[in-house]
């Protein structure tokens, strides 16, 4: 089947590229579109290290298995010629997705229960904490879940391989994982599904997701890409957190849109006194809500004069000429934020620009959470342009992100503020947390 210009990228896809665009679409649009790098992980070469022991002891027999490989000894089968280990799916591909056609290896197929119609599948993953990152059967089961995606691809394959394996009808798709932090553990986890459940899987959930990678592998730029907030730290932290927090704010017309409308410094008129739809959470929410009253305390300077409402405290009656001069001071902190500092002062450190000598966590996960959580709690798709009827409209956005941040700071730790200067999302979170950072705690790099 030909496949349209506008998709080369998809001239082939495979089970792991299906899953990681299932995870998060933005992701995938960096390494597989744009082609950018992708940091080492020390915990990839390590999984690499595992698998090759397991193919060549699977291959030959020999026990060459490293500590973490041998705890799961008892869960593999005995070694020998009829075993299908690292197989390839073939040239050409049995399996197709939207006429596009997938490559790749499977780490184990065991063929030695096929005369009662059974094979099983099984790839073999290395994890720190098997207690918190197993997959469960009903997970391996359903293409609706990421794990299940592979699994069920790698049973569609062998569904459609029929002359390979004749007789078919159950598959038991395995994953066997080894643990790499603490107590040398191994579990075997398995999905055990009908031939017709796994095709009826693959055309249901699988189909339209490389239907959807056909029209994101278009986009122009990576602001035009849905993003997953909540992937961001998931198998060891996504390689492009910086360039994912900082591509929506360069050269998309929507923000250059919004730009036009920050610059003046007072809000459309239509707004009253007692509009309840200031307040940050979702409409409708009484003029007084405490809430509305904290976050106009923390609006950054740039940010437009706040009506008498927002800026006011204590209450909305106070003269709107006296409350519209404390809106921009931005030191001014509740009694909630000020005790949160001086928790945080001594166990929060932020490098802002620069990369410490010492582990660090990249701070655009913890950023892209508490922006999806307002983002949900306001009903957009993006804080910053939120339609005009929003709470986070007219640049309201950022005081509502300095305020969440400050009333749920990130865990005590180091973390490392990367592309600040083109994120304006970044730049809110740092001065934001700027506060809260002890003496010695907030290091600026020297641009």
């Amino acid at each position: 089947m030909s496949l349209p210009v506008e998709s080369g990228i998809l001239r082939s896809l495979s089970v792991s590229q299906l899953r990681r665009f299932a995870l998060c679409e933005r992701a995938w649009f960096f390494a597989k579109v744009l082609r950018l790098p992708e940091r080492p992980l020390k915990a990839r070469d390590l999984g690499t290290a595992v698998h090759a022991q397991l193919e060549y002891y699977l291959r030959t027999g020999q026990d060459v298995l490293g500590p973490f490989a041998a705890a799961g000894k008892l869960f593999l089968p005995a070694p020998g010629p009829d075993l299908l280990v690292e197989e390839h799916f073939g040239q050409p591909s049995p399996l197709f997705a939207d006429g596009v056609p997938l490559a790749g290896y499977i780490d184990l197929v065991n063929p030695r229960r096929l005369a009662e119609g059974v094979l099983r599948v099984t790839d073999h993953k290395t994890t720190k904490s098997i207690a918190s990152y197993a997959a469960t059967p009903e997970q391996l089961a359903s293409a609706e879940h990421d794990a299940g995606i592979q699994m069920v691809g790698y049973g569609y394959w062998a569904v459609l391989a029929a002359e390979r394996f004749p007789g078919l009808k159950t598959l038991e798709l395995e994953h066997l994982y080894f643990q790499t932090h603490g107590a040398r553990l191994a579990r075997s986890v398995v999905a055990t599904v009908s031939v017709e459940r796994v095709r009826d899987e693959w055309h249901t959930h699988v189909e339209p997701i490389a239907r959807r990678m056909r029209d994101v592998a278009r986009a122009a730029s990576p602001s035009q890409v849905k993003p997953t907030w909540s992937a961001c730290q998931k198998y060891g932290g996504c390689s492009f957190q910086a360039q994912c927090l900082n591509s929506q704010s360069q050269g998309s017309k929507p923000m250059a849109l919004m730009d036009r409308i920050l610059k003046p410094q007072t809000p459309p008129t239509t707004h009253t006194a007692s509009a309840p739809a200031e307040a940050p959470t979702t409409p409708p929410a009484p003029a007084q809500a405490a809430p509305a009253l904290e976050l106009a305390a923390v609006l950054p300077p740039d940010a437009p004069k706040s009506d008498p409402v927002l800026a006011s405290i204590p209450a909305p009656e106070q003269p709107a000429q006296a409350a519209s001069d404390e809106a921009p001071r931005r030191k001014r902190r509740t009694k909630a934020e000020m005790e949160a500092a001086r928790s945080a002062e001594a166990s929060l450190s932020l490098f802002v620009d620069c990369v410490p000598n010492c582990p660090a966590e990249p701070l655009a996960g913890y950023v892209g959470r508490m922006v999806a959580k307002i983002e949900h709690e306001c009903g957009v798709v993006d804080i910053r342009v939120a339609p005009n009827d929003s709470p986070l409209a007219y640049g309201k956005w950022k005081g509502v992100l300095a305020a969440t941040i400050r009333a749920e700071p990130p865990e005590p730790g180091t973390y490392a503020a990367l592309g600040v200067v083109g994120s304006e999302l970044m730049q809110v979170a740092v001065e934001a947390l700027e506060p809260l950072c002890g003496t010695g705690h907030f290091i600026r790099g020297v641009r």
